[in-house]
C-alpha cells in the first residue's frame, strides 16, 4: 500500500459510519457496481447498525402504523 492509499484508508476509517458508506459505496460504483450490488452493501450496513445497537428495531405493525400516519 502506497504512503497516499495508507493515509486516505485511516482518514476514511475515522470517518462517521454514514460518512464511510457513502465514500465505499462511491468507490464501489467507480468499479461499475450494480445497483443491486449497493443495496447488498446498505443492507449490510444496515445489520451492523442493529447489530451494534446503534439502533433500536422495529415491529411491522410499528412500521405500519407510522406509515399510515405519514399519509
Amino acid at each position: 500500500m502506497t504512503a497516499n492509499t495508507q493515509q486516505i484508508t485511516e482518514a476514511a476509517l475515522k470517518l462517521p459510519e454514514r460518512d464511510r458508506l457513502r465514500v465505499a459505496t462511491a468507490i464501489w460504483r467507480s468499479f461499475g457496481a450494480s445497483d443491486d450490488a449497493l443495496a447488498d452493501l446498505a443492507a449490510l450496513s444496515r445489520s451492523h447498525e442493529l447489530e451494534t445497537g446503534q439502533v433500536q428495531p422495529k415491529t411491522q405493525g410499528e412500521v405500519f402504523k407510522n406509515a399510515r400516519a405519514a399519509l
